[in-house]
């Protein structure tokens, strides 16, 4: 009978760190959609005065800070994963915006 009661704690426990995971994955969407209309504004920027998209240099700094960062150095490699997969993401969506035009640019 003591294991049917180990059970529903640990439902218990995984519905609330699911709900935290949750909450954090509003933040993060929130956090990512904010970041995705000032990378439009600087795709804008960009097309206005001929500059290229990609900048390798400013993202391998990037990456070399947010890596050295990182609190936990095993989570380092993800976090490089994550804003390399960010990078490309906002890199599409500032040449859709060079591409078409300042016009393109909505204002969230």
């Amino acid at each position: 009978m003591g294991h049917g009661i180990r059970i529903i704690n640990y439902m218990q426990d995984i519905t609330e760190l699911r709900k935290e995971i949750d909450e954090i994955d509003r933040e993060m969407q929130s956090l990512f959609e904010r970041r995705l209309g000032v990378s439009r504004k600087i795709g804008a920027y960009k097309a206005s005065r001929g500059m290229p998209i990609f900048d390798a240099g400013r993202e391998e700094e990037l990456i070399g800070r947010f890596r050295k960062r990182a609190a936990d150095p095993e989570a380092a490699d993800g976090i490089e994963k994550l804003y390399r997969t960010i990078f490309e993401i906002s890199r599409d969506l500032q040449k859709e915006v060079v591409d078409n035009g300042s016009d393109s640019i909505r204002s969230d």
